[in-house]
């Protein structure tokens, strides 16, 4: 199936040469590396969205032990768990449904 591309205000068909890139985007965005960093990013927001327990300077050992997990998750994790990490709830506003990403 020829996609369409919208530019300049008219949208046609791609060229070979925009479609085959585009299928080598759409192949790339499902792999496992583009899995991990998307992983990655959510750690990193998380991490910072937490932060200041660490400048506050009074974090409890759960929220210790919940940040370390989350710096581990690389090493933890393998190609196949990527899915279930990467999970969103349908129902609760695609939120992430893997206990990693549980704040303590």
């Amino acid at each position: 199936m020829v996609e369409k591309v919208y530019r300049d205000g008219i949208i046609r068909d791609m060229t070979a040469e925009e479609q085959a890139k585009y299928d080598t985007l759409q192949i790339f965005a499902n792999s496992p590396e583009q899995k991990l960093l998307k992983i990655k990013s959510i750690r990193l927001s998380k991490l910072k969205q937490t932060d200041w327990w660490v400048l506050r300077g009074e974090m409890t050992d759960e929220q210790r032990a919940w940040r370390q997990s989350l710096r581990d998750i690389p090493t933890t994790y393998s190609e196949s768990d990527y899915d279930a990490l990467l999970y969103r709830d349908e129902d609760e506003d695609e939120k992430l449904t893997h206990a990693v990403w549980s704040k303590p």
